[in-house]
C-alpha cells in the first residue's frame, strides 16, 4: 500500500512539472512571437511642447547591416489636443555613412480629420501617430545614417507637439 502511495504521488508530480512545463513553454512562445522581428530602429524624442522652434532639429542614428533587403519608414507624432493646426510639416535630412547629405525631403502629416477631430491613438489630451514616409526603401551602404528632422510649418516656434519619432522595420 505504501508503494502504491509513493507511485501515485510520483505520478502526480509528474503531471503537475509536465503542465507546468506546457504552460512555460506556450507563455514564453507567445512572447517571442508577439514580438516585430521585422523592426530595425524605433525611437521617439521629446521636443518643447511650448515652443518648438524651427531651428531645433532631432538627430536619429541607425545601423543598417542590411543592404539587400527593402525598408519601409515612418514618423511618429505625438501632438496635444491644444495643437493649433490639423496638419504639420517637417524637413528632413538624410546624412549617408560616407558623410555625404541627400536631398531634403518635405513631409506634411495629417494629425486631424477635415471635421476637426483628431487622428492617433489616445482618448486623452494626447494623441498617438504614426505615419508611413516611404516604403521599397534601399539603403545603398552599409552603416550608421543620420537623420535630422525639424519642424518646417511658418511658425518659428509651434506649440502642442510632445515628441517626434523614427520607426524603420523591414519591408513584408
Amino acid at each position: 500500500m505504501k508503494t502504491l502511495f509513493v507511485n501515485m504521488r510520483e505520478k502526480t508530480y509528474d503531471v503537475f512539472v509536465k503542465t507546468h512545463r506546457l504552460c512555460l513553454f506556450v507563455c514564453l512562445f507567445c512572447v517571442f512571437c508577439s514580438c516585430n522581428s521585422n523592426v530595425i530602429y524605433d525611437e521617439n524624442k521629446s521636443v518643447d511642447e511650448k515652443a518648438w522652434a524651427a531651428k531645433d532639429k532631432v538627430y536619429y542614428q541607425v545601423d543598417i547591416k542590411n543592404t539587400a533587403m527593402k525598408y519601409k519608414v515612418a514618423l511618429n507624432v505625438r501632438n496635444t489636443t491644444d495643437y493649433p493646426y490639423s496638419n504639420i510639416y517637417f524637413f528632413m535630412n538624410t546624412i549617408l555613412p560616407d558623410g555625404t547629405i541627400t536631398k531634403r525631403d518635405t513631409i506634411e502629416c495629417y494629425l486631424a480629420y477635415p471635421d476637426g477631430t483628431w487622428k492617433g491613438k489616445g482618448s486623452s489630451k494626447v494623441r498617438d501617430n504614426r505615419f508611413w514616409i516611404a516604403k521599397n526603401v534601399e539603403f545603398k551602404q552599409q552603416g550608421r545614417y543620420v537623420f535630422e528632422l525639424y519642424q518646417a510649418t511658418t511658425d518659428t516656434t509651434l506649440s502642442g507637439i510632445v515628441d517626434v519619432g523614427l520607426h524603420i522595420e523591414y519591408q513584408d
